[in-house]
């Protein structure tokens, strides 16, 4: 951690250095003036703020790496100069162009200095988006420049506005100091630049850019993602912000399997088409188009002038390219071919270059970069993409009318991929050499301690954890390891784990060490001979799956391997006869077995290579809910069920079921100013209150197992609030929208006022005795006899047998109004609702989700856990902006 000790000033050599300009957590930037006379930014990073040698020596070889390759981009800050303290240990140092000043540009007074950055901008206008037009500049600049640092295989890793400077007027990616190389993943970046799956890759860093583009385009904070600016731009400007917008969404979308845009050079070349005027050269999700249609028409901006500009619109006029790297194009377009060919060029390039490039009949038609390919517009047109050592790659696209005039440029990035291949010789990620043996391959060196070294680091292994030996090989002199056989597995471990993210194995090879049980060398110290440590070599090879064949009594249960993280599992089925459960790592695996109205069963086994294990487990019944059946939980609340995932309380939450979770988290009780019983709807909670509840019943009747893992209690939706009231509407629209679309009826059919006896409790004449309440805020002739809450129940259920789903009190559900409002959702009226518009079954009352009132309530549902997400998010480490 930076240390508040004052520190002398740094001496830098052939610079006067004049005042601190600036300083974080990973350095200080100094005003310097060198020998020629030219004011330089010099930033110095210290030893001491970083808690071992290895951490300081990593952020000294990204900069070492980038210094020759920031010269080559102009949207990276020239490095001119790198360097370490006098002593050589204090500090490194690099010497760097100097930015505009926030004021007055290029004119430096070294004492007044302060560096232009993107920051700056921004805050001059607070909560104002900036132009449009320099925001699409600034992308494009900065896009290349990740393009060109991706490029080289280095990672910025705090892509922020305030690492952005100008330098004669143009956006320039600066503060370089946690450049590192692509898939270092220490934990570093800034909160809310920094994507759900984590740091460090090619795609966080364009992720990272786009949501500063999110700020300077709308004028919000980057956590307020995707909330539109409070002052649209006007009416010429708008259509090209909206298709800026659109890009910005493609870049931040938070699951990374959705994400449109996640290349640096992807993000740039739809920049430059919407700086040129061209429109996109893929097809909109569908979603997506309605969503920016939906969007246009919440601001009251016209849909026409959203839809005219749309690719959509323009789709049969001239066609989109609609390239991608692994979809396969539609085969069916829908557009109207010219009917007399108009010939067309494209031209095929990768990144390496370097790749064979095959047209859909298997035809060579050379190497990228290709000559010009002959075409057709509106062809359909395939390649493939193959170079020794990277995956291949599908290339399709649609040839748009534009390549007629100019060609079209198809492009790839081609990813490594070079796993080992039988009879042939294979090299590692850290440069071990092997040889094939068998199925697999074996290093033909013992790890040495540069490799050694390489691990430790990363893993944080204690130092001791290995020793080295000088030994002879080939008349050459090495070090090399000697370790227990644990570690060297986890070494192996590691190794594999590498690689795999290297492209250099798949996920269908391991890694063993081969411990050298037989060495002797005088250099072995006495803990080594004592502890047995020894040196070892690596072998690689595909990994001898192993499986299970299980049964269970009673049969139906749903199964579930247990993962490294405790807090996901894999399903792998269910035992309605024989479950067969495939590709199993060899060595302890765990199951869990959950079957509803039976108690979980856990069981761990250790499965050999290559075994088939035969299970049958016997299930024991008790008191767990069993969703296809009504069920009372333990605070006696009682649920019905409404699909094979999904349970409903009969009741709304009442007093003393919320009493039970005030008493046990020691929170004060909601207070009210009239009188209530154990049995009457607890009020006065918000929409949080109510969650917290769910979150919390559900932990305590997992603990007594009467839920498994794959229940949980929760708010209903507002379309299953619907479904409660037996309302059948719109899946795949917002409540703002069901609003809207509400049909006149009220859950005792269609008449007014409600007709007698008294089916709900409303602003009767009862509701009138009540302070505040006037006689013109009540329903004439009609009287329910409580004056404000009544205990659940208490009036006749609907034919799903739901009670007081009209009245009592309105009921949070989780959604909100619209996906650009975020005020939260209530349903059903209340004991002072009196007006016919509120009490049809479709009306939606709107309330801050932290607001608290005499006439909120909410009931609960039961429902089935939904599963993870395949990528699920990786640890986030971020520090603050700076």
């Amino acid at each position: 951690m930076p240390t508040s000790r004052p520190r002398p000033d740094p001496v830098i050599p052939d610079h006067e250095v004049l005042r601190k300009v600036g300083g974080g957590a990973y350095g200080e930037v100094w005003l310097a003036r060198g020998v020629t006379g030219a004011l330089r930014a010099v930033k110095v990073v210290w030893r001491e703020d970083f808690e071992d040698e290895r951490s300081f020596e990593r952020e000294f070889e990204g900069i070492l790496k980038f210094e020759p390759i920031s010269r080559d981009h102009p949207g990276l800050v020239n490095i001119l100069h790198v360097g370490r303290s006098v002593d050589g240990v204090s500090f490194y140092y690099y010497v760097m162009e100097l930015g505009d000043d926030v004021l007055t540009g290029r004119e430096i007074n070294p004492i007044e200095y302060e560096a232009r950055t993107l920051r700056s901008d921004v805050k001059r206008i607070p909560g104002k988006r900036l132009d449009t037009e320099f925001c699409v500049d600034v992308g494009v600049r900065l896009a290349e420049a990740l393009r060109h640092l991706h490029d080289n295989g280095l990672a910025h890793r705090d892509v922020k506005p305030a690492n952005v400077i100008f330098v004669g007027g143009k956006a320039k990616l600066a503060d370089i100091g946690l450049v590192a190389t692509r898939g270092q993943r220490t934990f570093v970046g800034t909160e809310g630049f920094v994507p759900p799956e984590g740091p460090g890759s090619a795609q966080a860093d364009v992720y990272s850019l786009g949501k500063v583009l999110y700020e300077i385009a709308s004028g919000k904070d980057r956590m307020d993602f995707p909330e539109l600016p409070d002052d649209m731009p006007p009416k010429l400007e708008r259509k090209r912000w909206l298709a800026l917008n659109q890009i910005i969404c493609d870049v931040c979308e938070p699951q990374l399997s959705k994400r449109r845009v996640s290349s640096a050079g992807d993000l740039a070349d739809a920049l430059k088409r919407l700086q040129e005027g061209k429109r996109r050269k893929r097809r909109r999700p569908v979603g997506a188009f309605f969503a920016t249609v939906m969007t246009a028409a919440a601001l009251v901006v016209g849909t026409w002038e959203v839809f005219k500009g749309s690719p959509w619109m323009n789709f049969s006029g001239e066609l989109g390219s609609l390239i991608s790297s692994g979809d396969p194009t539609p085969q069916s377009s829908g557009v109207n071919l010219p009917k007399d060919p108009v010939p067309a060029l494209i031209k095929v390039n990768s990144r390496p270059e370097g790749a064979m490039v095959i047209d859909s009949s298997g035809e060579i038609l050379g190497t990228t970069p290709t000559d010009l390919i002959s075409a057709r517009v509106g062809e359909q047109v395939s390649f493939r993409l193959e170079k020794d050592g990277f995956a291949p790659v599908p290339l399709q696209a649609i040839v748009p009318a534009s390549a007629a005039e100019e060609p079209l440029l198809l492009e790839a990035e081609l990813k490594v991929f070079s796993p080992p291949q039988p009879n042939e010789p294979w090299t590692d990620h850290l440069g071990q050499r092997y040889g094939p043996v068998g199925e697999g391959h074996e290093s033909r060196q013992p790890v040495g301690q540069e490799q050694w070294e390489a691990y430790r680091a990363e893993k944080e292994r204690p130092a001791d954890a290995a020793e080295f030996v000088e030994v002879e090989e080939g008349q050459i002199k090495r070090k090399i390891a000697v370790t227990s056989e644990g570690e060297a597995k986890e070494f192996c471990w590691w190794l594999a784990s590498k690689s795999i993210g290297a492209g250099l194995l798949t996920e269908n090879h391991e890694a063993l060490p081969l411990m050298d049980l037989a060495f002797s060398n005088p250099g072995l110290s006495e803990r080594a001979k004592k502890e047995n440590l020894r040196p070892f070599r690596c072998r690689v090879q595909p990994i001898a799956f192993a499986r299970i064949v299980l049964t269970t009594e009673p049969a139906g249960a749903e199964v579930f391997m247990k993962t490294s993280d405790p807090a996901f599992t894999n399903n792998v089925g269910r035992t309605n006869g024989q479950l067969a459960i495939e590709s199993l790592k060899p060595g302890d695996n765990e199951l869990l077995v959950l079957l509803e109205g039976y108690k979980p069963l856990s069981r761990k086994v250790t499965l050999k290579r290559g075994e088939t294990l035969e299970l049958h487990l016997k299930l024991q019944l008790n008191n767990s809910v069993v969703m296809d059946k009504p069920w009372e939980n333990g605070l006696g609340m009682k649920f019905i069920p409404l699909g094979p995932d999904l349970m409903a309380s009969i009741w709304e939450t009442r007093v003393k079921d919320y009493d039970a979770f005030v008493r046990a988290r020691n929170l004060p009780s909601p207070s009210t100013d009239f009188q209530q019983g154990p049995d009457h709807p607890v009020v006065f909670v918000s929409r949080k209150d109510a969650e917290d509840f769910c979150v919390w019943l559900t932990e305590v009747e997992r603990k007594q197992e009467r839920l498994t893992q794959v229940h949980e209690y929760r708010l209903p939706t507002d379309y299953e609030w619907s479904l409660m009231a037996d309302l059948k509407e719109q899946v795949d629209i917002s409540p703002a929208k069901r609003d809207s679309l509400r049909a006149k009826v009220f859950l005792w059919g269609v008449a007014w006022p409600p007709p007698g006896p008294a089916i709900a409790n409303l602003a009767d004449a009862s509701a009138s005795k009540a302070r505040g309440i006037p006689a013109e805020r009540t329903i004439k002739n009609y009287e329910d006899g409580y004056e404000k809450t009544a205990p659940v129940g208490s009036f006749p259920p609907n034919a799903l047998g739901i009670y007081d789903l009209c009245g009592n009190v309105h009921e949070w559900v989780s959604d909100n109004y619209s996906p650009t409002v975020a005020s939260g959702v209530l349903r059903g009226g209340g004991w002072n609702t009196y007006q016919p518009q509120n009490l049809y079954i479709g009306a939606r009352n709107t309330q801050p989700p932290d607001f608290r009132d005499s006439i909120y309530g909410f009931r609960v549902v039961l429902a089935k856990v939904p599963p993870p997400p395949e990528n699920t998010p990786a640890e986030d480490g971020t520090d603050s902006d700076g």
